[in-house]
C-alpha cells in the first residue's frame, strides 16, 4: 500500500490524513509542497491525523520531522492525532514522542491550537 496524503481545512486548522505506508521517500516532496502552499497561505495551525497510516519507518520519521521543521519556522503549529500502537511506539522509541505535540484525538488537538496564548 503506497502513502497519500489529504488535505482539508477546519476552523482555520489544516489537517493533513496520513494513510498508507511510509516506507520510502515517495510523496515526500508533494507532500511538502502541500505544507508549505498552506504556510504561504498564512495558515499557521495544522494536524497529522495518522489514524489511516499503517505502517511508518525513518523515511516517514524523516517527512514528519521536515514538516514539523517547516511549520515552526513560519511560526506555525503542528499536533499529530491517532497514531496506531505501532507508530506510537516507533515515536517513542526514537524519542520523538518528546518532540511532537502528540494527542488522543482530533477535537482535543484543536482545543489546545485554539487555546489562548499562555
Amino acid at each position: 500500500m503506497s502513502f497519500s496524503t489529504q488535505l482539508e481545512i477546519q476552523s482555520s486548522i489544516c489537517i493533513l490524513f496520513f494513510s498508507g505506508t511510509i516506507l520510502t521517500k515517495e510523496k515526500v516532496d508533494e507532500t511538502l509542497a502541500i505544507v508549505d502552499h498552506e504556510l504561504e497561505n498564512g495558515q499557521k495551525k495544522f494536524i497529522i491525523d495518522l489514524k489511516e497510516l499503517k505502517q511508518i519507518n525513518s523515511s516517514g520519521l524523516n517527512l514528519i520531522l521536515r514538516i514539523f521543521t517547516h511549520i515552526r519556522n513560519k511560526g506555525g503549529e503542528l499536533f499529530l492525532i491517532n497514531a496506531n500502537k505501532t507508530v506510537s511506539e516507533l515515536f517513542k522509541i526514537s524519542k520523538l514522542n518528546t518532540v511532537f505535540n502528540i494527542s488522543a484525538d482530533k477535537q482535543a488537538a484543536i482545543n489546545q491550537l485554539n487555546a489562548p496564548e499562555a
